[in-house]
């Protein structure tokens, strides 16, 4: 017979450990991102990579990314990986700054719009 021990945790502590984790995350993120960071050009090698013209990213550009819609009812989890795969597909179209709001509003559904 196996016995199961099961700790008990209040929501402030699960949202503790949730912070805790974004925190990291977030932190590994910022880190990489200084490491190997769009005007740095870094390989990881010490050597310098060509940077390459890019060109203006268009509403279909965005859209080829295929962005998760979100509708507003998926609760928070959801909420957390749409907002993370918008800022891949953002870095994977090139998608200036200025139209990220507007283009990620496009992928609102339902709730999500009040």
């Amino acid at each position: 017979q196996e016995t199961i021990n099961a700790t008990s945790i209040t929501n402030a502590q699960l949202q503790a450990m949730i912070d805790q984790g974004v925190t990291a995350a977030l932190a590994a993120c910022d880190a990489l991102r200084s490491t190997n960071g769009d005007d740095s050009h870094n390989s990881g090698t010490g050597v310098r990579r060509t940077e390459r013209a890019t060109r203006e990213c268009t509403y279909n550009d965005f859209l080829k990314c295929q962005p998760l819609p979100f509708k507003g009812i998926e609760g928070g989890a959801s909420l957390f990986q749409w907002c993370e795969r918008m800022e891949s597909v953002f870095h994977i179209s090139n998608c200036a700054v200025e139209n990220q709001v507007k283009f990620a509003t496009c992928t609102l559904h339902s709730v999500a719009l009040t």
